[in-house]
């Protein structure tokens, strides 16, 4: 588990919690707001834990942590008739060679 996650980490799984079963949901994704302002679309795996499937989980690669600073993630999916997106969760990218400790990932959002 990365306790502090750095610009250019790759592999680093992301799991946002929709607090529901999302079992039936369709066009899983996480939508991103980066630091500078750009937005992206992560494609997001339907996952289960503690037998609970309410979670969207999504795996960075190369360029997705490119820049350092706040990353405002929301889960988006379908499910049933409605489409939308979930809150606002925070994950805090520091800049290589930031000292450890200096932030950590924000509220609603996890890494391992």
């Amino acid at each position: 588990m990365a306790d502090t996650i750095y610009q250019g980490d790759t592999g680093l799984q992301i799991v946002l919690d929709c607090g529901r079963d999302i079992t039936a949901a369709t066009n899983a994704a996480l939508m991103v707001r980066k630091p500078d302002g750009s937005t992206a679309r992560w494609p997001a795996d339907i996952t289960t834990e503690n037998e609970e499937t309410r979670f969207l989980a999504y795996t960075t690669g190369d360029g997705d942590l490119a820049q350092p600073g706040a990353y405002r993630l929301q889960a988006s999916l379908t499910l049933g008739d409605w489409s939308g997106r979930g809150k606002t969760a925070l994950l805090v990218v520091l800049p290589q060679f930031a000292p450890t400790g200096a932030m950590a990932t924000g509220t609603g959002a996890y890494a391992m």
